[in-house]
């Protein structure tokens, strides 16, 4: 069945999996070739989305990796100094968060910098022993290789959560009383089509063993209001990810003979703007779309949108030793034609 192509893996190392994915491809088509052999962008942490995708998800994972609450500072200084040094040599995730714990350490430290030298040992640890610098590291080791969540946001992500669970558009992915529906969190696999090996990683999965449908989705949490989801699609290249998603389980189904007779429908996306966290709305992605996602297409606004297909042949000239350039432009030994900057007036 379908559960015997979910990879068994942390999220990490399917991030690790050496195989392009749709956040890869949309770099690609965002930012060229380049990011694969050139400079590399910095990724930022989408800190609420994430956070809503573990609650509603992977609950189990949340402790883990998000510490609540601002991060606790004080003024530069030799005190700071001394405890960033202790907390960066002997500090590792699950360490002794009190700071009169390390009295040797605070004492070697302040030797070692060359601050308070007339200070005796007792006379050290009284100036960094204190309220405010004791909250400081126990802040700092608890959060280790976690990410700060501030209050309000912790706040708006539970109810973003719990309105996903229980709004009457949205609970379907979220049921465990009917047997007929099979549904799979964070889904990951590893497929080929169309001659090109491909990961993805599913959000949600609801399989309606009774009708034979599985139902692919995704959740999307943003700034811009629900109504302006479309424009949101198109910046963020979404199309790519409905169309590449679809296709891989749809490759499951067609050579998996305990699926024989199942559909796959049309991708959906969840979206959830912060604006309103009690609004959310699915948006779903036709049939022409998904076609247009692997051939490319020009929207409504003019704009140009490079295919999956056209993505993957990029990614696969790289691959194969082609370096920063495209097969075309090493062909042309680096010469471009730029025929493509003026619209071709309709003959009339």
């Amino acid at each position: 069945m379908i559960n015997d192509h979910n990879l068994e893996i942390t999220e990490q190392e399917y991030r690790d999996l050496e195989i392009p994915s749709y956040s890869l491809l949309a770099s690609i088509a965002k930012q060229g070739i380049d990011i694969l052999g050139g400079a590399k962008t910095q990724m930022f942490q989408l800190k609420f989305g994430s956070l809503v995708d573990d609650i509603c998800f992977e609950p189990s994972v949340v402790a883990n990796k998000y510490y609540r609450g601002s991060p606790v500072t004080i003024s530069s200084g030799n005190p700071k100094k001394i405890i960033d040094l202790v907390f960066d040599k002997f500090c590792i995730q699950g360490s002794e968060t009190e700071l009169n714990y390390y009295d040797t350490e605070i004492v070697a430290a302040a030797r070692k910098l060359g601050v308070y030298d007339k200070y005796d040992d007792a006379k050290i640890l009284k100036t960094i022993l204190v309220d405010k610098n004791e909250n400081y590291f126990e802040d700092k080791v608890k959060s280790i290789n976690k990410v700060h969540v501030k209050d309000e946001m912790y706040e708006m992500a539970v109810a973003a959560a719990d309105t996903l669970k229980t709004n009457d558009f949205t609970n379907i992915y979220f049921q465990d009383d009917d047997a007929e529906l099979e549904t799979f969190y964070q889904f990951k696999t590893v497929q080929t089509i169309n001659g090109h090996q491909v990961k993805v990683m599913l959000d949600c999965m609801v399989v309606d063993h009774k009708n034979k449908v599985i139902y692919p989705v995704d959740l999307k949490t943003g700034e811009s209001p629900a109504d302006m989801f479309d424009e949101v699609f198109l910046l963020h290249k979404y199309y790519l990810q409905g169309g590449l998603y679809r296709s891989a389980i749809k490759a499951i189904v067609d050579k998996d003979p305990d699926l024989e007779g199942y559909v796959v429908a049309s991708f959906d996306f969840v979206y959830l703007s912060k604006m309103n966290v009690y609004k959310p709305l699915v948006f779903n992605m036709p049939m022409l779309l998904h076609k247009a996602a692997w051939t490319g297409f020009t929207d409504r606004f003019g704009f140009v949108h490079k295919g999956l297909t056209e993505l993957l042949g990029l990614y696969n000239d790289w691959k194969e030793g082609f370096s920063m350039y495209t097969k075309e432009q090493n062909s042309n030994r680096g010469r471009v034609i730029m025929n493509n900057l003026i619209k071709e007036e309709d003959e009339g």
